[in-house]
């Protein structure tokens, strides 16, 4: 397929949920070390590559607050990115055929709580790399812990140690040990 025949070619829509400033990666360079970087871009990683020989991947990244979406129980998901590029506002729809989540999907810090975007992405049946049920189990710690005893219940604390950790459902319970 020639230039000419890209713009004509189908696409598929991949979301990658991901604050560009806090991009950690592992460098090739410095194996073993851990890199922040603010230019870190999927779209450049993706830039001409095609699924399958004819589907041209399309990368939107963007961090959570810029995503609005809409989800339907039969399976489609219409997303809203609204952006700021070179100062201008820019609002892109499109419906994502594969999703990557780089951030935290929950903090305790003010409008840091996106889990009903997982939730949607979820509702929707979108596919994605890291699973939207664990992003989401991962939301609460106490919860993740809670698994990691299952499993050294069921491996044993020499095959799978834990360091041990004492849950309060509230701050009210601590002062009462």
């Amino acid at each position: 397929m020639n230039s000419n025949e890209t713009s004509s070619a189908a696409e598929l829509g991949f979301l990658c949920c991901q604050p560009v400033a806090t991009c950690v990666y592992l460098s090739p360079s410095e194996h073993g070390k851990l890199q922040d970087t603010c230019k870190f871009s999927w779209a450049k990683v993706f830039r001409g590559k095609k699924v399958q020989g004819e589907y041209d991947i399309k990368v939107e990244q963007a961090d959570f607050s810029e995503v609005n979406l809409v989800a339907y129980a039969n399976s489609t998901c219409n997303v809203d990115l609204q952006v700021i590029r070179n100062g201008t506002k820019v609002v892109r729809s499109f419906k994502p055929d594969f999703v990557l989540v780089r951030q935290h999907a929950y903090s305790m810090a003010k409008n840091e709580d996106f889990r009903n975007m997982i939730i949607g992405l979820q509702y929707a049946g979108v596919p994605s790399v890291n699973s939207l049920e664990s992003i989401y189990n991962l939301c609460d710690k106490p919860w993740a812990f809670a698994q990691l005893i299952n499993t050294c219940k069921k491996l044993g604390p020499d095959q799978f140690p834990l360091i041990e950790q004492t849950y309060y459902p509230n701050h009210k319970d601590m002062v009462s040990s």
